[in-house]
């Protein structure tokens, strides 16, 4: 992947600063209020009930509920503004990273599983947003409590400080041994969900091969061990940081009874601490040490946050490799390959080799080769899905490279062969290439790409809603739904990838009549593995091995050409020696 320019996953955060400010100052109401309380207790104890002034108990009584009251509504406001902060956060941040991931190049998306950009745009923002949540809150509060617990106590009795000396760094540096020795596990977690989400997506989508094939039990197999990695790497990260808290409560216990013996012994010696000082002492020493706690805890969620947000920020500092010209003309639909090759990154060997052709406005060229010859890889640099390494494809005359990528691929239709439909209507399927367009347009569309029949035959008509990816089409039928969208968009070039392999020759041939009554003027490229789908064209180009092997119409192929011959006679073998007309 390429990339340029690092993007901090915090930027994202910057437009609700002031609501996360809110959520801190409404925490730090609270814990001041928090700190307030043990002080009011120890007045009512050594002075409200040990010298029976029931009138210190009513004032220090009323100021602690005031107190408690205060502290209530500044808690539920920081959880309010915090809650509001981390969603707007993570609600930017997701979008940000769909929209990233929408614009990268296909040779991009093929690096970058499908269950990896699940598990990076749900749970990995999440966790992101969670820290946020707990950052803007707990940590305030954590700071707050730590300092001010101990302000307080070592004004209550300096001999606490000395206490709290010893034991405190000893809990820091343990906490720090265990996060130290954990952080490297988050990483390896949201990498097994990755894994998870993997295989879960493949099997949702071929779900109907795995069930043809009877291989449940081996997917459900392969679930289990993926499933079993990830919980066994989460117990592994859960086991250690659960070592953390008998350590914690030891330290907590071995203080309190610190307190305790110090505390009671000048109690007991009359040298001036009194009972509610050592009873506010404890309680600050359990917010102390809860604080402690609650900053590893907040810590765990710092290291989760920053492996999740590396595999964020991977994905938003990743430049596009496929980059936007400037030049935005009025496309009339003349092709033209000059020199091109072709080549993956992952492969060392040529794709295509020096290929050269042309097709101009209006004229139509099949493209006829084995399977793994090039045929696609050719179409797909026209809407630059790609980019050639040497030679040009032109446009117009000009190189696509050169064209603002919207502008080229709004002038630019192209049907796959795999029809990829949305759950809704077809009616709103079919707008995808259109979203204004008029119910008539899209029947006209419709029935240009002879779907309007099969369409007005559902109850429903063009209000019919499909499943997921079109599960309650045929296959002729999704093919032919893609068709119009391609149709309704009205581009100048017109491309389909085998995108009819599903229709019998006479709705094939129905159609390509149709697109020649209504689309004279669209350039046409259409890639077929049978000779009947590209013999109407007026021009028929073979590919073999990334390589042009003959351009001419079929009669001008079936004289000259050896691959078209073999291609050609195979097929009528097939067909049991009959011509495909």
């Amino acid at each position: 992947m390429t990339r340029k320019k690092r993007t901090n996953v915090l930027r994202y955060l910057r437009p609700y600063w002031w609501i996360a400010l809110l959520a801190a100052l409404a925490m730090v109401g609270e814990v001041i209020c928090d700190l307030e309380l043990p002080m009011h207790m120890a007045k009512i104890i050594d002075i409200g009930i040990k010298k029976n002034q029931m009138s210190v108990i009513y004032e220090h009584g009323i100021y602690m509920l005031l107190i408690a009251i205060a502290g209530s509504i500044g808690g539920f406001l920081s959880a309010l503004f915090g809650s509001i902060s981390s969603r707007k956060f993570g609600n930017s941040l997701r979008k940000a990273t769909f929209k990233k991931a929408l614009n990268f190049s296909w040779e991009q998306t093929d690096k970058v599983t499908t269950g990896s950009l699940i598990t990076r745009i749900t749970n990995d923002v999440m966790t992101l947003q969670m820290l946020v949540s707990m950052s803007v809150r707990m940590f305030v509060r954590t700071i707050m409590l730590f300092c001010g617990g101990i302000g307080y106590m070592v004004r209550i009795n300096p001999k606490f400080g000395l206490i709290l000396l010893i034991v405190l760094p000893i809990e820091i540096l343990v906490i720090f041994i265990f996060l130290r020795k954990v952080n490297p596990m988050f990483v390896q977690v949201q990498e097994s969900l990755d894994s998870v989400n993997e295989v879960m997506q493949e099997n949702v989508n071929g779900s109907r091969v795995v069930k043809t094939f009877t291989n449940e039990e081996k997917e459900s197999n392969r679930f289990d061990r993926v499933s079993k990695n990830l919980s066994n790497k989460s117990i592994r990260v859960s086991k250690l940081l659960a070592y953390m808290s008998p350590f914690q409560i030891l330290f907590l216990n071995i203080t309190v009874i610190s307190i305790l013996y110090i505390g009671g012994n000048e109690v007991l010696a009359g040298t001036g601490m009194q009972i509610g000082e050592v009873s506010a002492s404890l309680t600050y020493i359990t917010q102390i040490l809860n604080a402690v706690m609650s900053m590893g805890h907040l810590f765990q969620t710092v290291a989760r946050g920053i492996a999740s947000g590396r595999r964020i920020q991977d994905i938003l500092n990743t430049e596009p490799t496929i980059v936007s010209g400037g030049t935005s003309l009025d496309i009339l639909g003349n092709v033209e390959f000059k020199d091109v090759c072709f080549k993956y990154r992952t492969s060392s060997n040529d794709i295509l080799t020096n290929i050269n052709f042309e097709v101009k406005q209006g004229e139509s060229l099949a493209i006829l080769g084995a399977t793994g010859s090039g045929k696609t890889t050719i179409v797909n640099l026209i809407p630059r899905f790609y980019d050639c390494y040497s030679g040009s494809v032109l446009v117009d005359g000009v190189d696509v490279k050169e064209y603002d990528l919207k502008s080229l691929r709004q002038s630019i239709s192209l049907v796959l062969q795999k029809s990829e439909l949305f759950t809704g209507s077809i009616f709103d399927n079919i707008r995808w290439g259109k979203p204004d367009a008029t119910l008539e347009e899209v029947r006209e569309a419709c029935r240009i790409a002879q779907a309007d029949d099969f369409i007005m035959s559902f109850n429903d008509g063009y209000d019919t809603i499909i499943g997921e990816k079109g599960s309650s089409l045929s296959g002729g039928q999704k093919q032919r739904v893609c068709i119009a969208r391609a149709i309704l968009k009205k581009p100048k070039i017109l491309i389909f990838d085998d995108a009819t392999s599903a229709l019998d020759l006479n709705t094939e041939a129905r159609l390509y009549k149709a697109l020649k009554e209504y689309m004279s003027d669209v350039t046409i490229i259409l890639i077929a593995q049978r000779v009947a789908s590209a013999k109407g064209a007026e021009k028929i180009m073979v590919i073999d091995d990334g390589e042009i092997k003959g351009i001419g119409t079929n009669d001008e192929l079936l004289k000259t050409n050896e691959v078209y011959q073999d291609i050609y006679y195979s097929q009528l073998k097939a067909n049991g020696g009959e011509d495909d007309e």
